[in-house]
């Protein structure tokens, strides 16, 4: 079987490093990643630096990678504000995907990561659950317009598009933008050695309300589906774990990860509750010899700010990937418990 290749834009980022690492352990992929610094994901992924805001540089550094038979577009930047959010994004998938697929004579698929903003879940309360023939949001998030170039570039090509839509991505990894799970692995650890509560750090409209997540590992491997079955290709699929939940139910299991005693609700502000914490987090490094990590780099606190305010609804159906064909799934209390493991076996965490 031939061997395939793989462009990956955003390999520094959770999605797309995991999926390198995916891709790579199957022995059947060779890995080409594109991303402003080192992903440090060894020798094995061929990395091009480049800052896909800078079309010019984009261009250029996209060079010898007529081999490429699939892309896959992860990369994302937080804006200031929704409408630098949307230039900021559109831009960077636009200089990308124009200049790697000029390149690649040999593209049978191009796959394009985006998730529930796609129904307005930002925004207030959406249709729930979701579906992939639901109408996007109004404004429009970036994700239509990355879209709408998917297709303008496939016109008169062979190859194929597919895309996937998750919620909170859940994996092993820090510093990412938006990973629950690093905020829950260093806000457990706090709070432990603070001798407090586990309190849930949000408002009582979110605590109540239905919400689902994504492990890393479930989306890449839909997402690799995606690409490469015949089933899927030109199509969107919301992808989660398969559950639902509420906070109400799962905080005080998450609690008990730790060892702690679920508190209650308490509206507070992570970015200003770790904003005199960092010593206090060395201190734990320190005497418990874990890997040194900034505080402020390790978990998105301003992320999961927005996250335990949301206040309304998210759920997704997956029911057309199942029909369509991939029938993956995990309980969300087993994910969060195999990925705080995960920390402690890698000490970011004691």
């Amino acid at each position: 079987m031939a061997r395939k290749v793989a462009l990956i834009a955003g390999v520094g980022g959770m999605c797309g490093g995991n999926m390198a690492r995916m891709l790579h352990d199957t022995g059947q992929w060779d890995v080409i990643g594109v991303s402003r610094g080192d992903p440090e994901l060894g020798d094995w992924v061929r990395h091009i630096p480049a800052d896909l805001l800078d079309r010019d540089k984009t261009m250029a550094g996209l060079t010898n990678i007529s081999d490429v038979t699939h892309i896959f577009y992860t990369a994302l930047l937080t804006g200031k504000t929704f409408d630098e959010e949307n230039e900021l994004n559109t831009r960077m998938a636009v200089n990308f995907l124009d200049a790697a697929v000029a390149q690649a004579p040999k593209l049978e698929h191009v796959h394009v990561l985006e998730g529930v903003k796609w129904y307005g879940y930002h925004m207030g309360a959406y249709k729930t659950p979701a579906r992939e023939d639901d109408p996007p949001c109004v404004p429009s998030y970036f994700y239509e317009a990355q879209h709408a170039h998917v297709l303008k570039l496939q016109q008169g090509k062979s190859w194929t598009w597919s895309t996937t839509r998750p919620g909170a991505v859940c994996g092993y990894g820090n510093g990412a933008r938006i990973n629950l799970m690093t905020v829950i692995a260093a806000y457990g650890t706090i709070m432990k050695e603070l001798n407090l509560p586990f309190y849930f750090p949000g408002d009582e409209e979110t605590y109540n309300a239905i919400t689902f997540a994504s492990d890393v590992g479930i989306l890449n491997r839909a997402m690799l589906w995606a690409s490469t079955d015949p089933r899927a290709a030109n199509q969107a699929f919301n992808i989660g774990n398969g559950d639902s939940y509420r906070w109400k139910y799962m905080w005080p299991r998450i609690a008990g990860i730790f060892g702690l005693e679920p508190g209650p609700v308490k509206n507070m502000n992570l970015v200003e509750f770790m904003s005199d914490k960092k010593d206090l987090w060395n201190s734990i490094v320190e005497r418990n010899g874990l890997v040194k990590t900034d505080l402020f780099r390790l978990a998105p606190w301003s992320y999961a700010d927005t996250v335990f305010r949301r206040k309304w609804d998210n759920m997704i159906s997956m029911v057309k990937a199942y029909q369509f064909g991939f029938t993956e799934m995990i309980d969300s209390e087993e994910m969060m418990k195999n990925i705080i493991q995960d920390f402690r076996k890698n000490r970011i965490i004691p």
